[in-house]
């Protein structure tokens, strides 16, 4: 297991990652000022990001390497709003700069029966319930006549992360595989923010950085809020369908969840 205080070095170096990136992704012209022809970095620099923030160009510096520094709620909603970020943008930022201990992930959390009994038994849609790592752990037929999960998956198996790389028919399921991998990873950073160090966690991430698409995709520093946008799969028997998810916060354990389909056939 990493130690607290080796996890919050690590998080603060993937703010600083984070931040580094979105400011090379941002033109003068996209935060208002002129555009120079003799620019020599990509993007904003760091004292244009933090002249727009309010803040030192030092301190911002500081905040880029990583240092063990404090920064105030006010302070990153400043950089978010410099740096053009999105509400679940600026909420994985103040991720990054807590140093509260990490979340534990539980693998396999008791699942109520009347929960259980319930997904399972649902027939209006797919429905699933899974960890915060996307593991698994319930869920009905629909599911199982469209992506392919069993009872009897191994852990990785029943990953969804996973599967979305490593299972070869993702990528004739999906009408678009790269718009939909690239989401998955998007939330997977999200949560990997509040469970770094985990050992479940990190066992997957090295497995998963072993696939060259998803370590070019964890590369992009993209980030999604809990939820997947809608997508669309192409199914051998039931056609051309658009899935649009509802995703609610379950109490069984920390970070498990219950996701419902509602699906449009197209063709």
């Amino acid at each position: 297991m990493i130690e607290a205080a080796t996890t919050g070095v690590s998080r603060r170096a993937d703010l600083g990652a984070f931040l580094r990136v979105r400011r090379a992704a941002l033109r003068p012209s996209d935060v208002g000022l002129a555009e120079n022809l003799r620019r020599h970095v990509p993007g904003l620099r760091r004292e244009e990001v933090a002249a727009l923030a309010g803040i030192s160009t030092t301190w911002y510096t500081w905040i880029e390497q990583g240092r063990e520094i404090n920064m105030s709620p006010d302070v990153l909603e400043q950089i978010g709003e410099a740096l053009r970020l999105r509400p679940h943008e600026v909420e994985y930022i103040k991720m990054l700069a807590n140093d509260t201990t990490p979340l534990q992930c539980t693998l396999d959390p008791e699942v109520p029966d009347a929960l259980r009994t319930l997904v399972e038994s649902h027939t209006a849609a797919p429905a699933y319930i899974a960890t915060p790592r996307f593991d698994m752990l319930v869920w009905n037929e629909f599911v199982s006549t469209i992506f392919g999960y069993s009872r009897d998956a191994d852990e990785f198996s029943r990953n969804i992360l996973w599967r979305m790389f490593y299972d070869p028919k993702r990528r004739d399921l999906y009408a678009d595989w790269e718009g939909a991998a690239r989401a998955t990873v998007a939330s997977f950073r999200h949560n990997y923010a509040q469970y770094r160090g985990d050992v479940h966690f990190e066992r997957l991430l090295e497995t998963m950085k072993a696939h060259p698409e998803f370590a070019k995709m964890w590369a992009m520093w993209e980030i999604q809020a809990p939820g997947l946008p809608p997508f669309k799969i192409k199914h051998p028997s039931l056609g051309l369908i658009e899935l649009e998810t509802i995703q609610a916060s379950l109490g069984i354990a920390p970070g498990c969840y219950l996701v419902i389909f509602s699906s449009n056939k197209l063709s």
